[in-house]
């Protein structure tokens, strides 16, 4: 065989595995309809980060993310507490626009910081008949049956997801059917590497 005959089958490989790399990084799909008319109004409006004075020495360093592992970005303070939290798809500044743009009209929130207060508040005083379940990663998932509202906040308490699921209550048994099925296999897979 020939250099030749070989690198085109190893040239299509690494592409598809990073072709398949790139997807695997993707989020779930959305448990929301995509409202273009609603996210390009949201989009239009713009965040303004707290001035330097209501912020820590830790945010006036904060570069949006968009050096470095976006993950590991401080996120932006307001009201003395990080705005959202960061992933790998985006800054902690980027997933709370995202969300915003998404979610913030279904909440009459006229502004990103409207909208993250009212996600605070649903996660940190949940309705009465909220339901809650804590992931084995400390994140917290809230869905109030009665205004269908459904969030997750990390371990800390900082908002990942504020949004009206689509489905409903399924939505909300769907999740915790997951989890329950993620608990067992982890209970399996611990017996086996026991025994």
């Amino acid at each position: 065989m020939t250099v030749r005959s070989i690198s085109t089958p190893v040239v299509l490989l690494l592409g598809t595995l990073s072709l398949a790399l790139s997807l695997a990084g993707c989020e779930r799909p959305s448990a929301v309809r995509a409202d273009g008319a609603a996210a390009s109004a949201a989009a239009d409006t713009a965040y303004s980060p707290p001035t330097p004075a209501d912020t820590s020495e830790r945010n006036n360093r904060y570069d949006g993310g968009r050096s470095g592992d976006r993950a590991e970005a401080p996120a932006p303070l307001l009201d003395g507490r990080p705005l959202w939290t960061s992933s790998r798809r985006g800054s902690a500044e980027e997933n709370a626009q995202r969300a915003f743009a998404r979610n913030g009209e279904s909440f009459g929130a006229s502004s990103l910081e409207a909208y993250v207060r009212k996600a605070r508040t649903f996660i940190d005083d949940p309705p009465q008949g909220a339901q809650r379940l804590t992931r084995r990663n400390g994140d917290v998932l809230i869905y109030h049956p009665g205004s269908n509202t459904f969030a997750v906040a990390s371990r800390e308490g900082q908002p990942r997801a504020f949004f009206h699921p689509d489905q409903g209550g399924a939505y909300w048994e769907t999740q915790k059917a997951r989890e329950t099925q993620a608990r067992s296999a982890r209970a399996g897979s611990d017996r086996a590497s026991e025994g």
